[in-house]
């Protein structure tokens, strides 16, 4: 009874040890950014739309080749019909059969197929490149997620810190009171101070919750799982190396998937061009076919020879004379599969089409690809003038990030110093309660601001080291 016991007590305890350790998962950086790509519906999305083209791309091949079609028709007639095997009337119910197979191969057609192919492939390299776009966009916005998961956690460790703080300080300030150096109503103003810290303390874990929940939505997983990212000390860039927009735009203008892809839409679009202008040549093909029937009415026909015997009239006497003729004779139906195997032909040639006049059709189709031309390279345009832009915007951003950081330290230098003056007088007595918790909220305030001043650097250091062709992974800190 007590192994039964031991070992119900062990199997209850690896258990609750196994959905402990299944509540929460561990992520670091570049962990969130696979698995986000790995289970986010754009990107998903985006792969489908490569394989529609890589369908296309395969029929396209496939075009080149022969075709082979193979016809079965099996009927009833009734009344006044056509003998398929003599090809004459005949007034009774009857059943037939007719088989083919048909093989056509394309010769030359203006070269349309093998332009079409070319044009398919570069539609896949060009859903590949939009696919890359997103996924370097979805681990942008991981990484800002990430990065605002590890802020929310420093400010609330900031916080609670101030909230011990406050207490140390109201407990001397207590003993204080107690010997008689202070007043009463000094108590009050920290007893506030430590209610408005533990205020902030929930506030900021409800935005850290906040912070998780809008990372579990760019990872596609579901609310009420629990994950925990990798904490790692975030180091504020040192020296950073300043950089013109000419330079990044020449390194990103090589590498960035929505600028190569939309190249590669004006080449597919250069690519209906020619598909287009094939159609105004003449096409070849070649072409076969097998025939056979059978049909019910078919009768085997035999010929005998028989003598017919018909009167002369010779000098008035009727004299018989007899020759030879042949006869049909007419016997019984004429089995299927012979009928298959006798009444099989076939024929074979060359099919020449020469366009003359389609209704302007293959005109105005030459118009379209060519202003699908225009419109790609407009596209490939607006596409450069926006990476312009975004790299500019990218390093002004950085620029004073970076102006805001420097700001923030020489703050909080400053204000931590006045908080140190502050707190001395006031344990002489020379300030009162509330001018020590005043300070003590510019020393919160200051310090929140320097860590979301960092962040904010690490950030739009971030964003540019990937115009740079940094992986944002690579340059983990």
């Amino acid at each position: 009874m007590k192994s039964i016991k031991f070992l119900f007590f062990w199997s209850i305890f690896f258990a609750f040890s196994n959905i402990r350790a299944q509540e929460s998962e561990l992520f670091d950086l570049k962990k969130c950014v696979e698995f986000a790509i790995q289970n986010n519906l754009q990107v998903k999305q985006a792969e489908l739309n490569i394989r529609q083209n890589e369908l296309s791309e395969k029929q396209a091949k496939w075009s080149i080749s022969p075709t082979a079609n193979a016809s079965l028709r099996h009927g009833g007639n009734f009344g006044r019909s056509i003998d398929f095997t003599s090809y004459q009337y005949v007034t009774q119910a009857t059943h037939s059969s007719q088989f083919s197979i048909n093989i056509g191969q394309p010769v030359y057609n203006g070269m349309q197929i093998k332009n079409r192919v070319r044009q398919t492939v570069i539609d896949v390299q060009a859903g590949e490149k939009d696919a890359a776009q997103i996924k370097d966009n979805i681990a942008l916005a991981v990484a800002q997620a990430y990065l605002t998961i590890l802020l929310a956690d420093e400010q609330i460790a900031v916080l609670k810190e101030q909230v011990k703080m406050s207490q140390a300080q109201l407990d001397q300030t207590n003993k204080l009171i107690k010997a008689g150096n202070l007043p009463e109503n000094n108590r009050f103003d920290l007893e506030a101070q430590i209610a408005r810290n533990e205020q902030s303390v929930v506030a900021a874990e409800n935005g850290l919750d906040m912070a998780y929940m809008n990372l579990k939505v760019l990872m596609n997983v579901e609310p009420s799982k629990d994950i925990r990212i990798a904490k790692i000390e975030v180091q504020t860039p040192e020296n950073i190396q300043s950089s013109t927009m000419e330079e990044v735009f020449t390194q990103a203008g090589s590498r960035m998937p929505n600028i190569l892809a939309a190249r590669l839409r004006e080449q597919s679009a250069d690519m209906g061009i020619r598909i287009a202008k094939g159609a105004l040549q003449p096409s070849i093909s070649a072409y076969g076919s097998v025939f056979t029937n059978f049909s019910s009415a078919a009768k085997n026909r035999s010929f005998e020879q028989q003598t017919q015997t018909i009167n002369l009239d010779v000098l008035g006497i009727s004299v018989p004379v007899g020759f030879p003729i042949t006869v049909p004779v007419e016997g019984g139906t004429i089995s299927y599969f012979k009928q298959i195997r006798d009444n099989i032909y076939s024929n074979v040639g060359v099919n020449v089409n020469v366009p003359i006049f389609n209704g302007f059709q293959t005109r105005i189709a030459i118009e379209r690809a060519e202003l699908a031309v225009k419109i790609a390279k407009m596209n490939t345009l607006t596409v450069q003038n926006q990476l312009k832009t975004d790299i500019q915007r990218s390093i002004n951003d950085l620029k004073a990030a970076e102006k805001s950081y420097a700001v923030a330290e020489k703050s909080l230098k400053a204000t931590k110093a006045s908080a140190e003056n502050t707190k001395k007088r006031f344990e002489l007595g020379v300030v009162n309660a509330f001018e020590m918790v005043s300070v003590q909220n510019m020393l919160i305030s200051a310090e929140s601001s320097l860590l979301q001043a960092k962040y904010d650097y690490v950030f739009k250091l971030k964003v540019l080291d990937y115009y740079k062709g940094i992986t944002i992974t690579d340059n983990q800190q």
